[in-house]
C-alpha cells in the first residue's frame, strides 16, 4: 500500500527536488562547492596545509547554514536578521506602572461601590429583598 505523509501544519511542507533535498538546500550545496573548490585548489600554493581545511570550512559554513538551518520556524537569514536587530540595535523600552494601575482600578471600584451605596441610601434605587 502506498503511504503519503501529510504534515500537520501546511506551512511545514517542503517540496523535494532531488534526493530528498529542497531547491534551497541544493542551491546552498552548490554555492558551498563553488566557493570551497577554488579556495581548496588555488589555496594549496599560498596557504599552509594545516590551515587550509579550516579556512575552507569557515568559508562554507554560511552556505550550509543558509540551506539547512531553521530555528523556531524561521529561515537562517530571518533568524540572523532578528538576532542582529535584537542584540545590536537600540530598542525603545516602555515603562508601565502595573502596581499603580492596579491600585487605581481598585480605587475606582471602591468609589463606584460608594456612589452606588449613597444612591441606595438616598432612595434612588429600590432594594429587592
Amino acid at each position: 500500500m502506498l503511504e503519503v505523509k501529510i504534515p500537520i501544519e501546511i506551512q511545514d511542507y517542503k517540496s523535494k527536488v532531488i534526493a530528498g533535498l529542497s531547491l534551497r538546500q541544493i542551491i546552498s550545496l552548490g554555492g558551498a562547492c563553488l566557493t570551497a573548490l577554488p579556495i581548496g585548489v588555488f589555496g594549496r600554493d599560498h596557504i599552509s596545509s594545516d590551515i587550509l581545511p579550516w579556512f575552507v570550512i569557515l568559508v562554507t559554513i554560511p552556505w550550509v547554514l543558509y540551506g539547512f538551518i531553521t530555528f523556531q520556524g524561521l529561515k537562517f537569514e530571518d533568524y540572523f536578521r532578528s538576532w542582529i536587530s535584537y542584540t545590536f540595535l537600540p530598542r525603545k523600552r516602555v515603562y508601565e506602572d502595573t502596581d499603580g494601575s492596579l491600585l487605581q482600578s481598585i480605587h475606582e471600584e471602591l468609589l463606584e461601590e460608594k456612589i452606588l451605596q449613597q444612591r441606595i441610601d438616598n432612595g434612588e434605587f429600590e432594594q429587592e429583598e
